[in-house]
């Protein structure tokens, strides 16, 4: 049964980049990132006693997108303590700069020392109505001022269950990187009936997913879209990262209520660190 999914995951991969891999171990040049969304969560004190506990490590990109009042006081953190810790917004404007009240800009996050954003997460699509074409707005706008965008996509359960999922990716694809000449970004496909339920997608469906995410990329940006990181964020916690760190199209995990606790987000750190270097 395993080496039947092995095959499976091969030949699927072998399809989307459109050359053959014969027995070859798959080789990718694309960065593994745990990514921690705290959303709207810790104070000052908290956020003092998580960077004193967390670590990191040299296989992977790990990047920590507080609630805004946390990001200078988490820059100074992270630079008086050395450790290599990208620092990210949760959310970004599509202007420059004006009379948007409540609203940060990319210059303002790039100011207090962010090198990402998180654009279009399923919840800023969902309470504050973000559409499609607000997403590519704000996804230029990050790429101009030089952040790396996390941009979210996902299918909702009714959209799961009406066979809907594809489609629904495709059009969120297509919409956030319209006019977007760049490979500068990061994908998190975030199944939203999966977010904050406990449930998640197994790794069967999860790489299925992303194969097919990878060839959409594909369609829009060609042989660059190898080098795009896309990483699963329904659920992901320590008890499910091997399986996924373990899956060829899976480049990491964009977490949420797991990466509160420093212990827990070390544990998945360290799982993605191991696949790296096993790889």
């Amino acid at each position: 049964m395993e080496q039947s999914i092995e095959s499976y995951i091969k030949n699927l991969v072998r399809d989307v980049i459109g050359q053959s891999i014969g027995g070859l171990q798959l080789q990718s040049d694309r960065q593994t990132y745990v990514i921690a969304n705290w959303k709207m969560n810790k104070n000052l004190n908290e956020t003092a006693e998580f960077f004193q506990k967390i670590n990191s490590s040299p296989d992977v990109s790990v990047v920590i997108c507080p609630p805004a009042q946390l990001l200078y006081p988490s820059h100074l953190m992270i630079k008086q303590s050395g450790k290599p810790i990208g620092l990210g917004g949760q959310n970004v404007h599509w202007a420059d700069k004006g009379a948007y009240t409540g609203e940060t800009s990319a210059a303002m996050l790039t100011d207090v020392g962010c090198e990402y954003v998180i654009i279009g997460h399923s919840e800023r699509r969902q309470y504050s109505f973000e559409d499609d074409e607000l997403v590519n707005k704000k996804v230029l706008h990050a790429i101009k001022f030089g952040l790396t965008p996390i941009i979210c996509i996902g299918e909702t359960l009714g959209q799961k269950n009406a066979m809907q999922t594809e489609q629904v990716l495709y059009k969120q694809l297509c919409g956030a990187l319209k006019d977007i000449d760049s490979s500068h970004f990061i994908l998190a496909y975030e199944p939203v009936w999966a977010i904050g339920t406990g449930q998640s997608a197994t790794t069967e469906l999860a790489q299925e997913t992303h194969a097919y995410i990878r060839s959409v990329l594909k369609q829009i940006l060609g042989q660059r879209s190898e080098n795009i990181s896309i990483l699963y964020g329904g659920s992901a916690n320590e008890s499910n990262a091997a399986e996924y760190s373990a899956m060829p199209d899976i480049d990491g995990v964009l977490v949420g209520g797991a990466s509160l606790d420093a212990k827990v987000f070390d544990a998945i750190i360290n799982v993605f660190a191991k696949g790296e270097q096993n790889s």
